[in-house]
């Protein structure tokens, strides 16, 4: 059998495309109705992710001989997103529940899809391509007004429907633009300027939970650097220290929640996170080990969902926590396979920087301490459709195979390949 066929100027325009879309890019201009439908979906965005899946699969299959077989590269992803299609049988609303279970099953294809079509580099070209989007258009939506904030929560917007996206976005593409300065050294003219750029609209956004989390990864690059070259007992020590300064500074936040939050400019409820973990822990003891479905909890048409929006005072469309959301969709024991199956890929990335000490070796590692650390606050551990969940399908497979890693010899391969 010959060799694929490299991927064109078409191929690589259509996932920018989707990792556009996924990213919730230019969804401010969308007009969505009364905000008591939300989580019920949009029928034409239904319609236009139908399309793209159906693309992909297309794509997936011409350069994949056995696409089925290839999948089961992230099995351990693949028992999660099966979890979530089996909760369809206790869920409050099972159809709504198969049907986005259904979704995240062809939003874990595309990753696949992703993460064995395009190599590590190939893969920053995409992403850099979709982040200079966001940001050229940020910055255009916000000089013209296109866009403009509401009053009473300060910050840049962008093309984002929320600030709150606009800085983790931000905070993910400065990560991004400073791990290919050193993936393709070429373009690092492209990859300052696009540094510089995410930095100051993560700035503007004034989202602080993504400042916070880009402020502690930037410290956390070079002591996992020198941690990665010591011994393995070296290592073992290390973690156990930064574990320990982990639950210390947890503590120490939780009994000084006042003075933290002041520093941080937010009020000692975190704008209204803390009465909401509190009421959605109270409503997933009702259903504590299955949950009441995956993406089945926040539906306007029930009863509690009602009550907890007057109690609240907003209409919060999530627990704005990765494991509390987990745990209401798909109680202790989903949460705890997603949990076990996260940590396993964690390991694996953590021994993938250490086996390959390359440039882009460091990026599973620090997208999966992202994705965590952005998930304290906000929720999408599991979710379909979602660029974040892509991506974590897509570096699955790379710390899963051996062909992702950058080598000397792709280097001298990719010399030519055509750029995004």
């Amino acid at each position: 059998m010959g060799q694929p066929i490299r991927p064109g100027y078409a191929e690589k325009a259509f996932v920018v495309f989707v990792l556009l879309i996924a990213l919730g890019a230019f969804q401010n201009l969308q007009v969505t109705g009364p905000i008591a439908t939300q989580n019920m979906g949009m029928v034409g965005m239904q319609i236009l992710w139908s399309i793209l899946y159906l693309i992909t699969w297309v794509l997936y299959s011409r350069s994949c001989g056995n696409p089925f077989r290839a999948l089961f590269v992230v099995s351990p992803l693949i028992v999660v997103v099966a979890f979530a299609f089996v909760s369809a049988i206790w869920s409050q609303d099972p159809w709504l529940t198969a049907r986005r279970s259904i979704a995240l099953a062809l939003t874990l294809v595309f990753g696949v899809y992703l993460g064995t079509r395009f190599n590590l580099r190939e893969q920053f070209r995409l992403l850099a391509g979709a982040f200079a989007i966001c940001i050229m258009f940020s910055f255009l939506f916000e000089l013209l007004g296109m866009n403009p904030p509401d009053p009473e929560v300060p910050g840049w917007y962008g093309i984002f429907e929320i600030k709150n996206h606009l800085g983790q976005n931000m905070a993910l593409s400065a990560i991004v633009f400073l791990i290919w300065k050193q993936v393709e050294p070429r373009h690092k003219a492209l990859a300052i300027a696009g540094f510089l750029a995410s930095v100051i609209l993560l700035a503007l956004s004034i989202a602080m939970t993504a400042i916070v989390v880009f402020a502690l990864l930037m410290l956390l690059l070079p002591y996992l650097q020198w941690m990665l070259r010591k011994s393995r007992r070296t290592v073992a020590l290390a973690t156990s220290f930064s574990v320990a300064a982990l639950v210390e500074s947890g503590l120490y936040s939780f009994t000084h929640l006042q003075e933290v939050t002041s520093f941080l400019g937010k009020d000692p409820a975190l704008t209204g996170r803390l009465p909401l973990w509190i009421v959605s822990v109270s409503m997933a003891l009702e259903r504590p080990w299955l949950g009441y479905g995956f993406d089945a909890f926040w539906l306007p048409n029930q009863t509690y969902t009602a009550r907890i929006w007057r109690l609240m005072s907003w209409m919060p469309p999530q627990a704005h926590n990765g494991i509390l959301e987990l745990w209401l969709n798909l109680g202790i024991l989903g949460t705890g396979i997603f949990l076990v199956v996260f940590a396993y890929y964690f390991a694996k990335a953590l021994q993938y920087w250490r086996r390959n000490p390359g440039p882009g070796s460091a990026w599973p590692t620090i997208f999966l301490a992202f994705l965590f650390l952005m998930n304290l606050t906000t929720a999408f551990f599991l979710a379909n459709n979602n660029f974040y969940f892509m991506l974590y399908v897509a570096i699955a497979v790379a710390i899963s195979t051996k062909r992702s890693s950058i080598s000397p010899a792709d280097r001298i391969v990719d010399a030519g390949a055509d750029r995004v």
